[in-house]
């Protein structure tokens, strides 16, 4: 076969895979895949496979990361056919697996299942149980996302099975989380609580590890003190039976001596009196010698070992002393953080000068992973509910991150538009988090409200990441539920990193109401671990909408009591109710 020019087979692959592309492909990516179609060139004529198939991987994450999916899929699958030349298990697993994430992108979930699948037989194969756990969580997730509920609790119980034999938790809590969202979905709200409570007992079990490791490394320092003390106090116990023994022994020999004096006075005469009596002084003076000097050492001894315990009781006491102020530190940092928590909460003077509202605002801990957050901006007004990955210390941490990003969104970079917003403030937490370059998966649920021109009410724009909008309809006094866009703030390495959100507009009237909210008081169950469930609250706010506003949060409150009963707070609770006035 005659060998072409290198110039005219790099400018024939490059216009064959960018002639349909070039009106969609901006010109800094044409670039880059330009010079990486040079490489493969270069490389497939030198029939080095190990560098091609580099520089395709490079030029399908490339495609990939930039929602050129259909460009992706041809890289991956030239990439595939050299894995198979190559008998590259590993690299077939990685690509069939990139094949089904890219097909579940695009809603091709057939296409997803076929490459899963296939990777779960390589792993098989293989006997690779990770690689089978891996390939269980993927089909039991596309599965979820086609609707075919069976199958994906079919494939989730296979999962659980092998990561119960590798005691493999996180992939334990990923599959109860699959299996209780399936059930509610299906309708099956005691299977699905069965396993959500599966998939929070093992969540709280990873999330307090790093606490027990702290807690387990002070136990461990006084364990070790107290076991110290317990070794001296042994040893004191084991000197003192010996200086016993010593003392026993020289009663033993008294007692001898006496008896032979006795039988010397007996045989012998009146002449050897004298001498018994002289040997008995020197014997007695020899007792009273070595009697003191044996109380000399054991009062020396006694004497070291008391100075020994009571240092040693001064390190455990100061251990102590160390522990109760940590704690003390741990506890007055807590309260002061939910000081500033409470500061970057907006004044509810400021919601009250346009809404008639209120507000049920619950952390479950002293600090909470819930904040709702407001502005206004020239005639526009911005109200939302957020609900962070977590709660206690490090929801907390994530709702002041969330805060201080939406008023640097909104205030500083003046950006108005809702959909942007939330867009925006997902790429920013990723970029903060740096969950590109790391294992972290925190993010957060929001319901966002604008009235772009607060003087008229009768229109508002609302976007949603996983949250929905409550609307009550005073002309139909029914309830209307607008569901958010199914994707999270954050949480994500690359699926989220452009997420694009949607705006709704919503026509009111006079006298409808909204409420915004996160999922605590939802998801709170009784102690029958029934769910309080979001049918219950609207047909409350049904039977409540013409009271009060301040009665409304009294009936609200005083239900959700009576529902929980003396059932443990499960998460932060959040709800936002305002009625629209013209």
């Amino acid at each position: 076969m005659k060998k072409l020019n290198l110039s005219t087979l790099f400018l024939l692959i490059f216009s064959i895979s960018l002639s349909g592309l070039c009106q969609q492909i901006p010109e800094n990516i044409k670039t880059e895949l330009a010079g990486y179609e040079t490489q493969i060139s270069n490389y497939k004529a030198q029939n080095n496979k190990q560098l091609e198939l580099e520089y395709l991987n490079k030029a399908a994450f490339l495609c990939w990361n930039n929602q050129l999916f259909s460009n992706a899929i041809n890289y991956f699958e030239k990439a595939l056919e050299i894995n198979k030349s190559l008998s590259n298990t590993n690299g077939l697993l990685l690509t069939y697996n990139y094949l089904g994430m890219i097909y579940n992108e695009t809603d091709k979930y057939q296409k997803a299942l076929e490459n899963f699948k296939s990777g779960l037989s390589i792993s098989r194969n293989s006997k690779n149980k990770s690689g089978i756990i891996s390939s269980f969580i993927n089909i039991s997730q596309t599965y979820q996302l086609d609707k075919n509920y069976d199958e994906s609790n079919k494939a989730a119980q296979e999962g659980i099975i092998l990561s119960k034999e590798l005691n493999d938790i996180k992939s334990l809590r990923t599959f109860y989380g699959v299996i209780a969202e399936n059930y509610q979905k299906m309708g099956n709200s005691e299977k699905s609580i069965e396993y959500f409570d599966l998939f929070a007992s093992l969540d709280k079990y990873l999330k307090n590890q790093e606490i027990k490791d702290i807690k387990d490394q002070s136990e461990s320092e006084v364990n070790k003190a107290q076991s110290e003390k317990n070794k001296t106090e042994k040893e004191l116990i084991i000197q003192t039976d010996k200086l016993k023994i010593t003392s026993d022994s020289l009663a033993v020999v008294e007692e001898l001596s006496r008896v032979q004096k006795m039988q010397l006075e007996l045989k012998e005469s009146q002449i050897k009196a004298q001498e018994a009596q002289l040997k008995f002084e020197r014997l007695l003076r020899s007792i009273l010698i070595y009697g003191f000097i044996a109380i000399l050492i054991i009062a020396t001894l006694l004497l070291f070992l008391y100075r020994k315990i009571k240092s040693q009781k001064f390190q455990i006491e100061d251990q102590r002393d160390k522990l109760d102020l940590q704690n003390k530190k741990i506890n007055s940092s807590i309260q002061y953080a939910q000081n500033i928590q409470q500061a970057i909460l907006p004044l509810e003077n400021n919601i009250g000068k346009y809404f008639d509202h209120f507000i049920i605002y619950k952390p479950k801990d002293i600090v909470s992973g819930d904040f709702y957050w407001y502005t206004e901006l020239d005639n526009r007004v911005y109200l939302a509910s957020v609900d962070c990955t977590g709660h206690g210390v490090p929801g907390a941490f994530m709702s002041m991150i969330g805060s201080r990003l939406l008023n640097e969104i909104v205030i500083e970079k003046e950006i108005t538009d809702p959909a942007k917003i939330l867009a925006l403030l997902n790429s920013k937490i990723i970029e903060a988090l740096r969950q590109n370059e790391t294992e972290n998966a925190d993010g957060m649920d929001v319901c966002l409200i604008c009235f772009e021109d607060i003087r008229k009410k009768n229109k508002m724009i609302f976007t949603g990441a996983k949250r929905p909008l409550i609307v009550y309809r005073n002309q139909t006094s029914t309830i209307e539920e607008i569901k958010g866009d199914r994707l999270s703030i954050g949480g994500s390495k690359n699926e989220n990193r452009d997420a694009k959100f949607t705006n709704n507009q919503i026509d009111l009237n006079d006298g409808d109401m909204l409420f915004l909210s996160s999922d605590g008081i939802t998801d709170q169950n009784n102690p029958e671990r029934k769910r309080y469930g979001s049918q219950r609250l609207n047909d409350l706010i049904i039977k409540i909408v013409q009271d009060p506003l301040i009665q409304q949060k009294e009936s609200i409150e005083s239900d959700l009591k009576n529902f929980q009963q003396n059932a443990e707070q499960r998460d932060d609770i959040t709800l936002i109710g305002i009625k629209i006035k013209y």
